[in-house]
């Protein structure tokens, strides 16, 4: 009974969902690149704030340790932060050409093996069912086509 319960509320959700994108897809998209640009803005801003805090420390380490003026300071903690960061960008440019070949490889064996699959199921279908499939996708795509006008 909960099992039966449970697959009711859940198919009841998809429909729901389905109706939805049917009837208002304008304001889903919208509100949907809302919420993208909102979390990447916070994370943005996270970044920002952390680097900047991490700055903040070292400047008062360095001016306490060292006992250094304003500029010299700066300059001081420009180079320690350039040192951090080049030693990782230093080891990622190092793998970048074996992960492009890798992900090369791999893309091309994906692509022949979804084209032969592709190609396997269009020949297993009856002529009504390829005339189905057709008439779904062309009605797909002149719906898709009142998103970029």
């Amino acid at each position: 009974m909960i099992l039966n319960r449970r697959t009711h509320i859940q198919r009841s959700l998809v429909i729901l969902v389905i109706i939805t994108v049917m009837i208002i897809p304008d304001v889903l998209m919208e509100l949907i690149t809302e919420l993208i640009h909102l979390i990447l803005e916070v994370l943005a801003e996270v970044a920002h704030i952390s680097f900047e805090w991490i700055e903040s420390m070292l400047d008062h380490l360095i001016e306490h340790e060292l006992h250094t003026e304003l500029h010299e300071t700066q300059t001081i903690v420009f180079y320690v932060i350039v040192t951090i960061l080049a030693g990782p960008l230093y080891f990622l440019a190092r793998r970048m050409p074996r992960l492009y070949f890798f992900l090369q490889d791999k893309m091309l064996v994906s692509w022949a093996f979804n084209k032969a699959r592709v190609r396997l199921y269009w020949h297993d279908l009856s002529f009504n069912d390829k005339i189905k499939l057709g008439l779904m996708t062309l009605s797909g795509l002149y719906i898709a086509s009142f998103f970029f006008m």
